[in-house]
């Protein structure tokens, strides 16, 4: 019979690579064609580790 094997899976976030790629989705919602006059953005609550894409 075959032996059971466990094992835990753990994910942790490195927050500067985080805002860097926030800063950097912000950067190319406003610079696109595209996305000209959509009030849309990109926003990072660090508390509640929680990003927001947002448009109007």
């Amino acid at each position: 019979m075959a032996q059971q094997n466990t094992f835990d899976v753990v994910s942790k976030v490195d927050m500067a690579e985080v805002k860097n790629a926030v800063n950097q989705a912000m950067k190319e919602v406003q610079q696109r064609f595209d996305f000209k006059g959509t009030n849309s953005s990109v926003t990072l609550d660090e508390k509640e580790h929680l990003i927001v894409l947002a448009t109007a």
